[in-house]
């Protein structure tokens, strides 16, 4: 029977893990990547949720903000999942105990499956929404600035722990 918390133990005692633990520049340069990737893809994010609510580039069509901040979310997104991975490398046991990273993770899979339910269900006839914005497009951008925020504090309370 697979036992997580013998897993984590045993990434834990790793050599990769306790290199990135006990090192002096690896885990400052990863927390580093980590945050301008976040940077890139919470931001570009953000900016997309705020169009979508109305608040932002009201003059821009929302298909064109879509095509145009979409990969760098998706780049930003790839450079935070990597980065956020060898962090968890580097603390695996710290990781598992805490509470706010625990939270963190539940939010990230309701981001993604937020986003998912965008791409899937909301999206279809984005080319009239510069007339009408649906409402389902409007929650959806609440619900995007709700969990990443969300996922930002949860972060930054797990690197507390």
């Amino acid at each position: 029977m697979f036992h997580l918390l013998s897993f984590v133990q045993w990434l834990n005692d790793t050599r990769i893990s306790v290199y990135l633990r006990e090192s002096d520049w690896p885990f400052p340069i990863i927390e580093t990547i980590h945050i301008l990737g976040l940077g890139f893809s919470v931001g570009t994010i953000m900016w997309l949720d705020l169009r979508l609510l109305g608040l932002a580039m009201r003059e821009a069509p929302v298909v064109d903000v879509i095509e145009q901040l979409e990969p760098w979310a998706i780049g930003g997104f790839a450079v935070m999942f990597v980065s956020g991975s060898l962090l968890i490398l580097s603390e695996p046991l710290k990781c598992y105990n805490t509470v706010a990273f625990r939270i963190k993770v539940v939010l990230l899979i309701l981001a993604a499956l937020n986003v998912l339910y965008f791409h899937r269900r909301v999206m279809h006839n984005v080319d009239e929404w510069d007339r009408h914005m649906p409402w389902r497009a409007k929650m959806v951008g609440v619900l995007s600035l709700i969990l990443w925020l969300g996922v930002v504090i949860a972060g930054r309370w797990t690197a507390y722990f």
